[in-house]
């Protein structure tokens, strides 16, 4: 029995010292005055996004219909950076999402009343059909 004792304070001593820090000033919450936003909301953002968008004749011709799950940060000068497409649709469409979405500007988030860096992640719905903008061949 004692040794299970001193088997389970050695773990918890071992685990203890291996936890993660809260107290690092890199690990704690940001508390927002403003999150970041698109002008006019996520709905205006869809459409801009669609509105933007070309599809190559693939993509056109499986009528690809279903959504892109993407994180990306909204820097202080509105600008985005760090896209990462966690679920995708392929045909060429998440590399066209990529390409729109760098190019659009979003309001910054605020932080004590100073623009701040602020992580999104959003699941935006794509419906490609027969009438979509046919990309260009380069």
């Amino acid at each position: 029995m004692k040794k299970i004792l001193l088997l389970i304070f050695a773990l918890s001593i071992v685990f203890a010292s291996f936890s993660q820090d809260y107290s690092d000033p890199q690990n704690m919450d940001v508390d927002y005055n403003r999150e970041a936003e698109y002008p006019g909301g996520v709905n205006n953002f869809i459409v801009d996004l669609w509105n933007q968008m070309e599809y190559t004749q693939e993509a056109i011709d499986a009528l690809v219909d279903g959504e892109i799950m993407v994180s990306f940060d909204i820097e202080p000068d509105s600008t985005v950076s760090g896209i990462s497409i966690i679920s995708g649709l392929g045909y060429g469409v998440d590399e066209e999402f990529t390409r729109v979405l760098k190019t659009m500007k979003f309001i910054p988030a605020l932080a004590e009343g100073n623009p701040v860096k602020m992580n999104m992640m959003l699941s935006v719905p794509i419906r490609v059909g027969p009438k979509s903008r046919l990309k260009k061949v380069e």
